[in-house]
């Protein structure tokens, strides 16, 4: 079973860039994905506001019976998460190279227009690598 069910980036006006399904059982269509991703940008700001603490960076980790919703905001306000197995503790450093990926093929891509859906083969193949190399390395544990 794979430890990652999906990927999402979200750009800083809350609107869906990118998406990847990686074989979770209760696949969405389009309009799901979109109002998934729209719902976790409004409860993260939400969840900024909210918070006693100054400084929040929002909900990092969403916890369920049956998956996690790991976050990671960039400094731009773009954010990436994935839906993974229960128990996944290792997809900080994941989510932190999907943005590397993110840096160098789709930003330093002179053809990509910022705020667009994300169209770019070589972060496709990267991506792919990263997460192949992930769950060969939870097999590994």
């Amino acid at each position: 079973m794979a430890a990652i069910y999906s990927l999402y980036i979200i750009n800083k006006s809350g609107g869906l860039i990118y998406y990847k399904d990686y074989g979770s059982a209760g696949r969405m269509d389009t309009n799901d994905t979109l109002r998934l991703a729209s719902l976790w940008h409004s409860m993260h700001a939400i969840s900024q506001q909210l918070s006693p603490v100054n400084g929040c960076s929002g909900i990092e980790l969403l916890q369920a019976d049956h998956f996690d919703l790991h976050c990671f905001q960039s400094l731009t306000g773009t954010k990436f998460f994935v839906v993974s197995e229960p128990g996944s503790v290792h997809m900080e450093s994941l989510l932190k190279n999907i943005y590397e990926l993110y840096t160098d093929y789709v930003l330093k891509n002179p053809f990509y227009e910022m705020e667009m859906p994300i169209r770019c083969e070589l972060f496709d193949i990267n991506l792919a690598q990263t997460v192949q190399k992930d769950r060969v390395a939870l097999l590994g544990r």
